[in-house]
C-alpha cells in the first residue's frame, strides 16, 4: 500500500520516496516504525510507500506489516545486505530512505534527508554522534573505538567527510544507489554503500539523526568483533594504497637503506652496533616491501579490470611505461646480477678449497645477491600478470 498526503495510493512512478525497512523476526517494533514512516509521508505531504524486506521471520512479522499499511517485499537470501538490496529493488520511489525496524532510529525525522536529495545530493548519510545517542542506545565499544575508529579509517581510505560510517538511517537517489550494483550480504553491506558512491564520485552529505534505545527484548542480530571485522576488511580490500603500497614502499626503503649502509661494515648508531644480522632483516624487509608494491600495483589494476573502481591517469600512465619488455629487462638485469652473486661468492668459497669462510665478508656479497635475485624475479612475474589483465575478455 502506498501512502500519500492525503492516504491515497499512487501510481508507482509518483513516488518520491520509498521507505525500506530490513526485517528478521521484528515482531515488538516493527508496527510502530512502519506508523512512524507513513505518519512522517502524510504530515510532510510526501508521495510514497513503506517496503517491509523480510528475511525469512518466524514471528508473524509479515503479517504485522501488512496490517500496518506496508508492502511485504520477501528476501530468500538471509543477511543485512540482502534483504536491504532486495528492498531496494522492489522499491518505487525516486528517493530510498533505509532504516532498521527495531525502533532505535526517527522515522518522523526524515525530512533533512529528503530536502538534502532534493538539493542535488545522491546519499545522505544520518550522523547520530552529531544529532545524539541517547544512553543505552549504543554498546560503549561501538561508541568510543568501533565506530570511530571504522569511520576514521573510513574518510582516511576513501576521501569522504563522514562523520558515522555505520549509521543504518541513511537515504539516497534509488537510481544512483542502484548503478553501484552492491554485493555484500551481511553487515558489511553499510560500508560498502559509503565504499563504492565515494569511489563513484556521488553526492555524499551528512545530517544529524538521533539513535534510541531499540525495543526489542532479544539481542540484536549485530555481532561486535565478527561484523566489525567484516567492516573492516571491506575497507582495506577497496583501499589497496593503505593496504599494500604504502607499507610496501616504507619496508622497501627502510630496507634498501639498511643493505646499502652495510654493505661497505659494521655501524655504530649510539650503543648499537648494526652489522651482517641486521643486513639479513633489512634485505627481509625489502624483500617483502617490493612484494606488497607489487602486489598493490596488480590489485589496484584488478579492481579496474573488474569494474570495481575507476581507471585513473597515474594507472594509465603506469601501464603504458611498466610494459613486460620493461619488466623483462629491468626484472632479467636485477636477477643476472643476483646470480652473478652468488656465484662469486661460491668462486671465493672454492678458492679456500670449500673450506674455512670469513662468514661477515661472504654474507655481504651472498645478502644483496638474494635481494637482487628475489626482486628481480619478481619484477618479471608482476610484468607478465600486468600484460594478463590487459589481454581482451570474451564477451558472454
Amino acid at each position: 500500500m502506498t501512502a500519500t498526503a492525503v492516504g491515497a495510493v499512487e501510481a508507482p512512478d509518483a513516488l518520491e520516496l520509498t521507505v525500506v525497512m530490513p526485517c528478521l523476526n521484528e515482531a515488538e517494533t516493527l508496527a510502530v516504525c512502519i506508523a512512524k514512516a507513513r505518519r512522517f509521508l502524510i504530515d510532510h505531504q510526501i508521495t510514497g510507500e513503506v517496503i517491509v524486506a523480510d528475511n525469512g521471520s518466524t514471528d508473524g512479522s509479515q503479517a504485522i506489516a501488512a496490517a500496518a499499511g506496508a508492502r511485504v517485499a520477501h528476501i530468500p537470501e538471509r543477511g543485512y545486505g540482502a534483504a536491504l538490496i532486495g528492498g531496494i529493488g522492489a522499491a518505487n520511489g525516486r528517493f530510498v530512505a533505509m532504516g532498521d525496524a527495531d525502533d532505535s532510529y526517527d522515522f518522523g525525522g526524515l525530512m533533512p534527508f529528503v530536502a538534502a536529495l532534493r538539493g542535488g545530493a545522491d546519499l545522505v548519510m544520518g550522523n547520530r554522534f552529531q544529532g545524539g545517542i541517547a544512553p543505552g542506545a549504543m554498546p560503549l565499544l561501538h561508541r568510543y573505538l568501533g565506530n570511530p575508529v571504522l569511520s576514521f579509517l573510513g574518510r582516511r581510505f576513501f576521501g569522504v567527510g563522514i562523520g558515522d560510517f555505520h549509521c543504518g538511517l541513511r537515504a539516497f537517489r534509488r537510481e544512483a544507489i542502484v548503478g553501484l550494483e552492491l554485493k555484500s550480504p551481511g553487515m558489511e553491506f553499510a560500508s560498502e554503500m559509503v565504499v563504492k558512491a565515494a569511489i563513484a564520485g556521488l553526492d555524499i552529505r551528512e545530517v544529524p539523526t538521533t539513535l534510541a534505545p531499540d525495543g526489542r527484548s532479544r539481542p540484536p542480530h549485530l555481532r561486535t568483533w565478527r561484523d566489525g571485522w567484516r567492516h573492516l576488511r571491506f575497507l582495506l580490500i577497496f583501499a589497496p594504497k593503505f593496504l599494500l603500497l604504502y607499507p610496501g614502499l616504507l619496508l622497501l626503503a627502510v630496507g634498501l637503506a639498511g643493505v646499502l649502509g652495510l654493505i661497505g661494515g659494521d655501524r655504530m648508531i649510539g650503543p648499537v652496533e648494526l652489522g651482517v644480522h641486521t643486513m639479513i632483516f633489512a634485505a627481509m624487509a625489502a624483500i617483502m616491501g617490493a612484494q606488497l608494491t607489487g602486489l598493490s600495483v596488480l590489485a589496484r589494476r584488478y579492481g579496474v579490470v573488474a569494474g570495481l573502481w575507476p581507471d585513473s591517469g597515474e594507472m594509465r600512465w603506469l601501464r603504458l611505461w611498466f610494459t613486460v619488455e620493461r619488466a623483462c629487462l629491468f626484472g632479467g638485469a636485477m636477477l643476472i646480477l643476483g646470480l652473478g652473486g652468488a656465484i662469486t661468492a661460491t668462486l671465493f668459497w672454492a678458492q679456500t678449497g670449500f673450506g674455512e669462510l670469513n662468514p661477515a665478508g661472504l654474507m655481504r656479497l651472498t645478502i644483496p645477491s638474494v635481494l637482487l635475485s628475489s626482486v628481480g624475479l619478481q619484477t618479471v612475474v608482476t610484468g607478465f600478470l600486468m600484460s594478463l589483465f590487459e589481454q581482451p575478455r570474451p564477451t558472454r
